[in-house]
């Protein structure tokens, strides 16, 4: 329930008004309070010189009846209510009307001139305030002998029934005055303030983003005042919303056109994007398997070299042992030829195994990584081919790595998606987790599994990851390393792998200076994916 702006003020104003109308009217009743109180108090003085002689004279000459007419003259007077006479030891000579006793309490005067306590008690306007006067009586000889006192007492009630005429005219003169000005203030605060707002109020009320009113405010009461100056400002402002709204229109035609671009080119971007992506991962994984067969062509350099040298050897012996037998074969030669022999043919055997090892595990990662074909296959043994092919690479680093896995993890996977996470993660530790460093130590762990999921836990002691970093290592394209030709996208395609096509789960801890372990927990049973190359053959 709203209240009205204009009753409030009008209530405050003559609130102040009212506080003020009844300080000013006390203050003016007690004014004349105390002008007539002095004016009665100057009477009573005046008394003295009027009664004193006739007072001293009755009390020299012990004369009751001249005492007590004076003291009943006196009495009859408006401004007195009661007179007491004293001798000069304080015994009670004569009394009238209301006196006090020499303990201070109110007595009535008796006819016969005895006080006695009166019939009730005085109100407030009762308490009586009294002149004292001493009775001196001139000798012959013209000195002054004090005999006694009188005392005139009077009350408030005789001061307030002189006043009550002018303190009525007071209260009826404010009263009229605040009934009037009320009245006029009403009238004009309710003309001149509560109509107006009340057609403010109302026009406003009706006003909003769909209905702004066919014509603008016009006050009915207004008087070029700050009112008035309010209703411009909310035509004006009911001018510019249409202008704005108008504005506004063609504005979203335009941001509708805009956004139709906008969704075509980001859908345009976003296609692009994801091709470049493709392709910059496509890209690591050829650039990974370029590096992966110059260090398997660099590590059978060795076997087929020997294999080499050790087929020139036999060759050499075999000529010589031609030249000896034209000559006349001894049995000590061919017995040297026969042990020389079989040293050459078990280094052959040796190197020729050797290669043939390489190249079967080359072959069989190689396959794995040029497609998504999922089989059954040993955790355990596709773990020891990667980092077999792996070894040309980790023989020049002085790092020591473990592989501490459990026999016969059997699992229906995809193994070239696998050995790429694992060959990533190598890497990774390789290249920010030890860099430079001349020592360091890299464990591939796999427990025995508990359920239906194997876990990976790869870990090392190297540098470890910045905890501001460590939220964003699996975002697209974060690398510290962009200057040394890091992509961003190694852990990247890690986790996309981990979680979609082999259907587990990634997570890192890591603390700078301690080293960096990752855990992959992946099902021994792998979703089901549209079999497809992850890298397009030639």
């Amino acid at each position: 329930m709203t209240r009205s702006i204009a009753a409030r003020l009008l209530r405050i104003i003559f609130g102040c008004y009212f506080i003020v109308t009844v300080v000013v009217t006390v203050v003016q009743l007690s004014a004349e309070y105390e002008h007539t109180r002095g004016r009665v108090e100057s009477e009573i003085e005046a008394m003295q010189k009027t009664f004193g002689p006739g007072i001293a004279d009755a009390m020299w000459r012990f004369n009751d009846d001249i005492m007590r007419g004076i003291l009943a003259g006196m009495k009859e007077l408006p401004i007195v209510v009661g007179i007491k006479v004293v001798d000069d030891q304080g015994k009670l000579v004569r009394a009238v009307g209301t006196v006090l006793d020499e303990h201070g309490k109110h007595m009535q005067a008796q006819p016969d001139g005895r006080l006695a306590p009166p019939s009730r008690d005085d109100d407030l306007f009762g308490q009586i305030f009294s002149r004292e006067f001493p009775i001196s009586y001139q000798l012959e000889n013209g000195t002054p002998q004090e005999i006694g006192k009188w005392t005139v007492y009077s009350n408030r009630r005789i001061i307030l029934s002189q006043v009550e005429y002018g303190f009525l005219l007071i209260l009826v003169n404010s009263v009229i005055k605040t009934l009037a000005l009320w009245f006029i203030f009403v009238l004009v605060v309710r003309h001149w303030l509560g109509k107006p707002l009340q057609q403010l109020s109302d026009y406003v009320g009706q006003l909003n983003i769909d209905n702004l009113g066919n014509k603008p405010l016009e006050l009915k009461h207004g008087g070029n005042t700050e009112l008035d100056l309010l209703a411009n400002k909310i035509n004006e402002m009911r001018e510019n919303i249409l202008a704005g709204l108008s504005e506004r229109a063609v504005l979203y035609e335009e941001l509708a056109a805009l956004n139709e671009t906008l969704e075509r080119r980001v859908a345009e971007r976003t296609e692009a994007a994801r091709h470049a992506q493709d392709e910059l991962a496509r890209s690591e994984r050829l650039a990974a398997l370029g590096s992966m067969v110059a260090g398997i062509a660099h590590e059978l350099n060795t076997p087929i070299g020997n294999c080499m040298v050790a087929a020139s050897t036999l060759n050499d012996k075999i000529h010589a042992l031609g030249q000896r037998f034209e000559q006349g074969l001894r049995r000590s030669d061919m017995q040297q030829f026969l042990d020389e022999a079989d040293g050459v043919g078990l280094l052959l055997t040796r190197n020729i195994e050797r290669a043939a090892n390489l190249v079967s595990s080359f072959k069989q990662v190689a396959v794995d990584r040029t497609s998504s074909q999922r089989r059954r296959f040993d955790l355990g043994a596709v773990i020891q081919e990667n980092m077999n092919t792996l070894s040309p690479v980790l023989r020049k680093t002085p790092y020591e790595i473990i592989v501490d896995v459990a026999p016969l993890v059997a699992m229906d996977s995809y193994p070239g998606p696998l050995g790429q996470v694992l060959a990533a993660l190598v890497s990774n530790a390789l290249m920010h987790g030890f860099d430079t460093r001349g020592h360091g130590r890299l464990s591939i762990t796999v427990p025995v599994p508990s359920g239906d999921h194997a876990e990976i836990i790869i870990s090392d002691d190297g540098a470890g990851i910045a905890s501001a970093h460590l939220n964003r290592i699996f975002d697209p394209f974060f690398t510290t390393r962009m200057s040394a030709g890091s992509s961003g996208l190694g852990l990247n395609i890690v986790h996309n792998i981990v979680t979609t096509i082999l259907g587990g789960k990634i997570h890192v801890d890591s603390m700078p200076g301690v080293g960096t372990t990752f855990r992959i927990t992946i099902p021994l049973d792998a979703p089901m994916h549209h079999e497809e190359p992850i890298i397009p053959r030639a």
